[in-house]
């Protein structure tokens, strides 16, 4: 499975603090307040609004810390099945016989379907709450692992492949799922520190799966152990669904659960509906991020994904290069809380947007291009694995400031992301197939060369942040709240650019077109390379 690097709503109402709390935990005294996500016509002509948010009540860390472990808990089974890949690449193509861009097929089949599933799947998120929708996509999860681990037993790729792809229709929805479930609990200041515990656990998933794959092998003989193993992963995330349901019904105080938007609408007098509008009310802010990263993931991931295979050309043993491409989750596993504690506290979210592309670019610089030890470039594309996704996430709910359209915003954020992964992966595979010797120089200087694009993006988004958007992603927590307090007293929300969230038609449309370009693409490139 390809790696996806790539990867946050108040009205004039005074409150306690400047956290942008979500309206789900508003109780039922204030649910006639709360703003669905399904827009009708009257919604559409006021989309510049901010959504409405009473102050919501302080949720003890009791509750924050036990929900924190289940939905940490939700992808272990998929995380081990895609740190799997990479060192059995060339046991891979060996056991199923398949090319270079076969494997890309085999690595890409689950974003394949993740191109257009996670708009479907956000919207759904933002409708019936992520409980249930959780509990029907691990349960998805878990069908395409077996069929997955089927496949690797009859010796049939494309079987694997369609294993993967019905994992792919669980996997990024669940991804959706924790953005939403970690707003809720940790609201917008505690929000980067959720989202690196969760990349930690990630982390130590993936490493332990990439470091015993090839002694696996070796010692029992079947390398196919790599993929049943994950199967049982994927039913232990079900049961923990079940019990992160049963913990907020039954445990959990009514006062501070997850009010889906159906839920909350139930008693208004205008029923709202379940509706594809909420896509076209999204923000341009939010539109900037996906609309210009496209490819940036399959780049990061593709080097992720084929660490362990171009060590293995520079001479090392297949164990070795399994342990090396291993290592450099380490140092995630370690800095990845550190740095969210940091970024909650001081900010500069830009700027790491800025700097992890610096880092890919040594890293595949010295893995590709110079004789020097493998754990030296790994260390660079380890610090680039630490800053490089979390920032451009935890960016997406400070430029929506509104849970309703969290489910729907990851789900576009997921489509860019997953298209331009299923591009690259393949493109990476014929890259390599036509290079003399099936090297990596060409797929190498590829990735260099949008990595040093994307620190360009970072220079403008830094632009724009200070220009247009009140210096809200670059700014320290105490900062935002002296100024957030300040735009409130005032009561010029809509009109400070710190809280204001404007749509422009235009920019939702270009979105619109990028994305159907690249869901196209995508589909055609997977599609001719799973019939060669």
């Amino acid at each position: 499975m390809s790696t996806i690097l790539g990867t946050a709503g108040s009205e004039k109402n005074p409150m306690a603090t400047s956290d942008i709390r979500p309206t789900s935990r508003d109780n039922s005294s204030t649910n006639e307040k709360k703003r669905d996500f399904a827009v009708d016509e009257e919604d559409l002509s006021d989309a510049n609004s901010q959504p409405s948010s009473d102050s919501p009540p302080k949720i003890p860390w009791k509750y924050k810390i036990l929900a924190l472990i289940c939905i940490v808990s939700f992808p272990i089974g998929t995380n081990w099945t895609s740190a799997s890949l990479g060192p059995l690449k060339n046991t891979l193509r060996k056991e199923l016989g398949i090319t270079n861009t076969q494997f890309g097929i085999i690595s890409s089949s689950d974003a394949v379907v993740n191109s257009i599933w996670p708009i479907i799947g956000g919207i759904m998120l933002d409708w019936f709450g992520p409980n249930i929708i959780t509990l029907l996509c691990t349960s998805v999860i878990f069908i395409g692992s077996i069929l997955a681990a089927v496949g690797v037993t009859v010796n049939a790729w494309r079987l694997l492949v369609v294993g993967n792809i019905i994992m792919g229709f669980g996997i990024a929805v669940v991804d959706s799922a924790q953005q939403k479930f970690f707003y809720h609990w940790f609201g917008a200041d505690g929000l980067a520190f959720a989202f690196g515990f969760e990349n930690a656990i990630a982390g130590v998933t993936s490493l332990v799966a990439g470091l015993v794959a090839i002694p696996i092998k070796e010692r029992t003989g079947w390398y196919g152990w790599c993929f049943w193993i994950p199967v049982f992963f994927c039913a232990f995330s079900v049961g923990i669904s079940i019990a992160y349901i049963l913990f907020e019904r039954c445990v959990v105080p009514k006062a501070i659960r997850f009010t889906s938007s159906k839920a909350a609408s139930s008693g208004l007098p205008n029923k709202k509906k379940l509706s594809w509008a909420t896509l076209f009310v999204l923000p341009w802010a939010f539109w900037m991020l996906p609309a210009t990263q496209l490819l940036q993931s399959g780049a990061a991931g593709g080097f992720s994904t084929s660490s362990a295979d171009i060590i293995l050309f520079r001479g090392y043993t297949e164990a070795v290069s399994g342990y090396l491409s291993s290592a450099q989750k380490i140092l995630p596993i370690v800095l990845s809380p550190i740095v969210g504690a940091g970024v909650d506290r001081f900010g500069h979210r830009v700027h790491l947007i800025m700097l992890a592309p610096i880092f890919w670019i040594i890293a595949c610089a010295l893995l590709g291009f110079s004789t020097v030890h493998p754990l030296v470039a790994l260390v660079f594309s380890s610090l680039a694995g630490v800053i490089n996704a979390m920032p451009l996430q935890i960016c997406i709910p400070l430029l929506l400031r509104d849970q309703n359209k969290i489910g729907t915003a990851f789900g576009v954020w997921r489509a860019f992301n997953n298209s331009g992964s299923t591009i690259m992966d393949i493109a990476f595979g014929v890259l390599q197939d036509d290079t003399p010797g099936k090297g990596y120089n060409r797929v190498l200087k590829l990735a260099m060369g949008l990595k040093a694009w994307a620190f360009v993006l970072g220079c403008i988004y830094l632009f724009v942040d200070w220009k247009f958007l009140g210096k809200g992603l670059t700014l320290t927590r105490r900062k935002r709240d002296a100024e957030e307090k300040r735009i409130r007293i005032a009561g010029t929300e809509a009109e400070e650019n710190l809280t204001k969230r404007e749509v422009k038609g235009w920019v939702t449309k270009t979105g619109l077109c990028l994305l159907g370009a690249m869901l196209v693409t995508a589909w055609v490139l997977f599609f001719k390379y799973l019939a060669v």
